[in-house]
């Protein structure tokens, strides 16, 4: 397989439970990502499109604003 993979720390208002509430919120907003403690690691293929990524950056930013 062949893709990219950003990754970035989030200091949680709450430590407990960040990463299965992340991505239960993130799921909500149709976004596919991977939280391991609070790195947040998102990866998507090298043939996603501009509109694609877009979609993506708005859900998470609704996710990380929550």
């Amino acid at each position: 397989q062949t893709g990219m993979i950003c990754a970035f720390e989030v200091t949680p208002k709450a430590e407990a439970g960040f990463a299965r509430q992340f991505f239960a919120e993130a799921l909500q907003h149709a976004v596919l990502l991977r939280p391991i403690g609070n790195t947040v690691y998102w990866m998507p293929p090298y043939c996603v499109a501009e509109e694609e990524i877009e979609s993506l950056v708005r859900g998470l930013d609704v996710c990380l604003t929550v």
